[in-house]
Formats: structure tokens, sequence, C-alpha cells
């Protein structure tokens, strides 16, 4: 049996797991993710967690093969710097796989967090018998990981694959990236709370305050609860973001051509029918025909743990390298 440890960093923590080739993990740890002035004390607290996960999990460190490392931004693979990212204000710039390999006296290896996420479903999931396939999570914003050839396709400059900022309203809504129209400021999570917000402030009657804690800023899960009721601009707030997220499909259909896509991310969950079939219609309507029927959409199999088995997944893919 091969280990690996895996590291998944996101904006309000980082999930570190212990796990094998197979896919099974055998420990686990969560820390919060700090920021700014708490960066350096953020990146000790986690290697003294990962020392703690060899503990958990009984295997020694000259078992583990290597760390595999998955955060947001367009990471360069070759260097393993921290790239500017929204989410991690204080670790730009920051030597992490250098830094992280010396520490722990392991092979690192460091990828952005869809692309890890794509190298997961490849090993672990759907992925595994498709040749060329997409993986797109639909979450408080919108990644993806492209594979072409059973290969991960990073770019020029590591940016392949951000797909929630492909333009499908010209001079349209405003996106955190600073750019109009992209797909993330209409289908992502973020969005359909926006939507939500915004016709609610002009007066349209819905129950969807009924759901949202007092004080709270109202999410996607919340016009998701109220569309399961039958909440008709909850329903409307869902089926406007399947019907771009389809035009963003189709784009990708059209270009790339791949036999499936792999749907992830918390806005699924939430999601009534009315979404997914907006969607699916959408993309049928703005696909080549051709590139429509070769496809299959589904969704993840991995779940909540497609961020940990992506991050594992980079190891156990540059062992066979």
């Amino acid at each position: 049996m091969k280990y690996a440890i895996g590291i998944d960093i996101g904006g309000t923590k980082i999930s570190m797991v212990l796990g094998t080739s197979s896919g099974k993990i055998l420990a686990r740890r969560l820390i919060a993710t700090q920021t700014g002035s708490k960066t350096q004390q953020c990146l000790s607290e986690m290697v003294e967690n990962l020392a703690g996960l060899l503990k958990d999990s009984g295997i020694s460190k000259k078992q583990i093969l290597g760390i595999g490392v998955g955060l947001p931004g367009p990471v360069d693979t070759q260097k393993g710097v921290v790239p500017r990212s929204p989410h991690l204000g204080g670790w730009k710039g920051f030597p992490l796989q250098k830094w992280l390999s010396k520490k722990m006296g392991l092979p690192v290896f460091v990828a952005n967090d869809a692309n890890a996420a794509a190298i997961g479903e490849k090993i672990f999931g759907l992925g595994r018998r498709a040749k060329h396939f997409i993986y797109m999570t639909v979450s408080t914003g919108i990644g993806g990981g492209l594979v072409v050839n059973r290969e991960l396709v990073e770019g020029a400059s590591f940016v392949a694959g951000e797909v929630g900022h492909m333009t499908v309203v010209p001079k349209g809504d405003a996106c955190k990236c600073g750019k109009l129209g992209c797909l993330e400021a209409y289908a992502s999570g973020t969005a359909i709370a926006a939507f939500a917000a915004r016709e609610i402030k002009a007066g349209k009657a819905s129950r969807i305050s009924h759901f949202a804690t007092q004080g709270n800023k109202l999410t996607a899960r919340e016009v998701g609860l109220a569309a399961k009721k039958g909440d008709s601009l909850a329903l409307k707030a869902y089926e406007r973001a399947g019907f771009y997220l389809g035009i963003g499909i189709a784009n990708l259909l059209n270009i790339l051509n791949p036999e499936l896509i792999i749907l992830g991310g918390g806005v699924l969950k939430s999601a009534p029918r009315d979404f997914w079939r907006a969607m699916l219609q959408s993309a049928k309507r703005e696909a080549w025909p051709q590139a429509f029927q070769a496809v299959k959409i589904v969704r993840t199999k991995l779940g909540d743990l497609v961020g940990d088995l992506g991050a594992l997944a980079l190891v156990f893919e540059n062992e066979r390298l």
C-alpha cells in the first residue's frame, strides 16, 4: 500500500489528510485559515498538525511518498509559490513548496485547487476511464480543471481552467476578478444570492428571508431551501444561474469537445431540479450538436472529499510520471 498527505487550502479552512493510493483516508485534521499578519502562525500550525496526522494514522514518515497541496489561484507548479488570491491575503509570493518540503523532509507538489480536483477525478473518480474531461466546481466561485488526452492542461502561465472567468455577458455584472460579465458573476452561489437579494430589495415577493439566519448575509443555501419549498423568486434565481452555466458549458464543449463534464461544489447540493434542467437546455441550445451529443454531464461521486482526494492525487500522479 502507498501513502501520501494531502492539504486543501481554502479561504476559511485548511484540510489535511493522510490517505492511500486507493483513495482511503486514514486520518484528517482541520484548522482555520489565517491570513495577513497571522500567515506565519497559520503555517506553523499547519506543520504541527501534519506531524499530528502521522501520529493519528500510525504511519511513519518513511512510508509517505510526498505531500500534495491544492490552493486557489493560478499556481506555477514548477516554482511552487503562492499566487495572488483574494482568499489568501498575506500568503502571496510565499515559497510554499520549498518551505514545506524542507520542514517535512518530503517531496511537495502544489497545484490550483480545481486542477487538483480534476486529477482527483482522474485517479479516484468518474474521470478514471475518460480520455478528455472537465471538472467544474460551482460554489462561492466557479473553477475548473481541463484534462485532454489524460493530461492536465495548465497553459503558458498556469491559468488554463479558469472557466469561471469566461465572458458570458459582454459588459455585464461586475465580477470579483475586476472584469465584467464573467460566468462566476452569473452562475456561482454568490451570484445566486446577490440576484435574489436585489430582487427582494426591488420589492419582489419571496419567502427566502424566512430561511435566513437573522443578521447573517443571504447565501445560496437559503435561496436553495426556499426553492425546494416552491418559492418562485428562489426558483427564478436558480434557473437564471443554470441558464448561464449552460452557456459556459457550451463554450467548453465547442472548444474542447470532452466526453465527460463532472460538476461539483456547494451549489449542486442546494440546487433544485430546475437548475439542472435549465443548464442542460441552455448547453444543448448553445453547443454544436455533435459536441453536446458526445458528452455526459454528471455530478461528482467524490462529494465533499474532492478537495482532499485531489490534493492526495497530486502525489500519486507525480509518482507515475
